[in-house]
């Protein structure tokens, strides 16, 4: 079989009533589609567990004030005006992840500029010319480690190479710990982002800085 540089999809209707193996391969491309992130599409961002139950309602990086005591619908709609904001200034910033139709993973992007709690590290600077990638999440565990970050992360720099830009940077965990009353989509494994080329610029507690050349 050939490798494909891009993923293909295949309909298999027999799925339909039954239930979705994740244990098959995912790396071979043929049950994931991807397809940019814009208002059309909003509402398939996943959905989780705990605090803040949605893609939707995760402002953390684009609003100082983002808590559990916020409402979601006051939430969504900063996010909504933050999509629309961003892709009429900057372009695409952001791939949703389908397995089967079914929205499972997203990644989120842009110019530093626009994602204010960069200023709640200020051990950390970014470099202004670079693209801060807020976001890279795949709620469900059980899909985790079979390729749709790895693809996702593909996607953006296929993205952002195309566009001109020469960098891309983010924040993760040195050291993994989660609370049982949140959701753990700040908490991303640094291996994930070594293995796939990212150079550590910077760590301190717990956080490193991390910036990949593209």
């Amino acid at each position: 079989m050939k490798n494909f540089k891009e993923h293909i999809i295949i309909y298999f209707p027999h799925f339909q009533k039954k239930k979705i193996n994740y244990n098959l391969k995912v790396n071979c491309r043929m049950f994931l589609n991807f397809k940019t992130w814009r208002v059309e599409n909003f509402d398939d961002l996943p959905s989780f567990r705990y605090f803040p139950t949605s893609c939707r309602y995760c402002v953390y990086w684009e609003s100082l004030n983002f808590n559990n005591k916020d409402k979601k619908e006051n939430a969504e709609q900063i996010k909504k005006n933050w999509l629309i904001s961003i892709r009429n200034n900057f372009g695409n910033c952001g791939f949703i992840a389908y397995w089967n139709n079914r929205p499972v993973a997203f990644a989120q992007y842009a110019p530093v500029k626009h994602f204010p709690s960069i200023s709640k590290y200020p051990e950390f600077t970014p470099s202004q010319d670079t693209i801060f990638l807020a976001c890279l999440y795949v709620p469900d565990k059980e899909l985790r480690g079979k390729g749709i970050g790895k693809q996702l992360i593909e996607k953006i720099e296929l993205d952002l190479k195309n566009r001109g830009y020469r960098s891309i940077e983010t924040y993760s965990q040195i050291n993994l710990t989660s609370s049982e009353d949140i959701s753990d989509w700040l908490i991303r494994p640094i291996n994930f982002f070594l293995n796939l080329n990212f150079q550590i610029l910077h760590q301190k507690n717990n956080i490193a800085h991390l910036r990949k050349k593209l």
